[in-house]
């Protein structure tokens, strides 16, 4: 599949409406997330409760950024590169390698290999809530809100390479919230999450639309942080398989946050930004 075609529609920013709209996204995050978790009052089951947040968060977070653009802002949604769905083979590709890739690198660190004994219901189970919570629903409307609708506002103000770091920073920095850090795992996260960022916006750039960055944020977080594989300092008996890493270097545990900080799993990021620097020269290049 082809990249999706660019917008040509321009907007007239100011920097004041530019930083409201950016504030207006985050406002658009929490009050989706907060609206779906009203799923987690209802009496079902885990994964059910996973589905119907899913679905509420992702169609809450979808019709509140059309109707700021729509009628705020008087765009188009695919003018903000939410377009219908379509992902490039190469990011579906990348999607799989880059959680398998740097899995496979941190349990090549020491430490022990556990497949917890559980049924076949429980494991089910673990894989649907991995499925839509961390996910879908994850990966779906943080895409849409940074690399979507605020990517594009930073953009028209201040520029592509602004639009590729500004939201970035943003996404590390939210990713503090009601953790427990101290300042060098607050560095490392502010690092990995700039990082991670970065990565996603550039492959929203060269695929044209977010729904490839969406896919990989999706497939990162279903492997990485879905109980599938989990990779920390301490055995998870709640995962199906667990890997408890013996080193003491925060470098490779990532400290407070996990792995997701660590330095394989940055590298990891920078490997495929510069993937996508290696797509987007090309473009360039056969375009002239």
């Amino acid at each position: 599949m082809g990249k999706q075609k660019e917008t040509n529609v321009r907007m007239t920013l100011n920097s004041s409406n530019a930083l409201w709209h950016v504030i207006s996204g985050i406002g658009i995050l929490f009050v989706a997330s907060a609206i779906g978790s009203i799923a987690y009052i209802l009496p079902l089951s885990e994964n059910i409760v996973a589905f119907l947040n899913c679905i509420i968060y992702v169609g809450i977070a979808y019709g509140l950024i059309k109707l700021y653009c729509e009628k705020v802002i008087h765009i188009k949604l695919e003018d903000c590169r939410i377009t219908k769905p379509k992902v490039s083979p190469v990011w579906a590709l990348c999607a799989l390698l880059l959680p398998v890739g740097v899995s496979c690198a941190l349990m090549c660190t020491p430490g022990i290999f556990v497949a917890n004994s559980m049924n076949a219901s429980k494991i089910a189970n673990i894989i649907l809530v991995a499925l839509f919570g961390a996910g879908i629903s994850a990966g779906v409307v943080e895409e849409m809100v940074f690399r979507g609708f605020i990517m594009r506002m930073v953009e028209e103000r201040w520029g592509r390479v602004a639009a590729a770091i500004v939201p970035s920073v943003i996404f590390g920095l939210l990713h503090i919230i009601n953790i427990d850090m101290n300042l060098r795992d607050i560095i490392l996260l502010l690092i990995a999450g700039t990082s991670v960022g970065i990565m996603f916006s550039l492959i929203v750039y060269q695929s044209g639309s977010v729904w490839s960055s969406a896919l990989v944020h999706g497939m990162w977080n279903f492997i990485m942080i879905g109980d599938i594989l989990d990779i920390n300092i301490k055995h998870n008996t709640d995962a199906i398989f667990s890997y408890e890493m013996l080193s003491k270097s925060v470098i490779l545990t990532g400290g407070s946050f996990g792995v997701e900080s660590s330095i394989i799993a940055v590298i990891g990021y920078w490997i495929v930004i510069m993937v996508a620097f290696l797509l987007l020269h090309n473009e360039g290049e056969q375009c002239k």
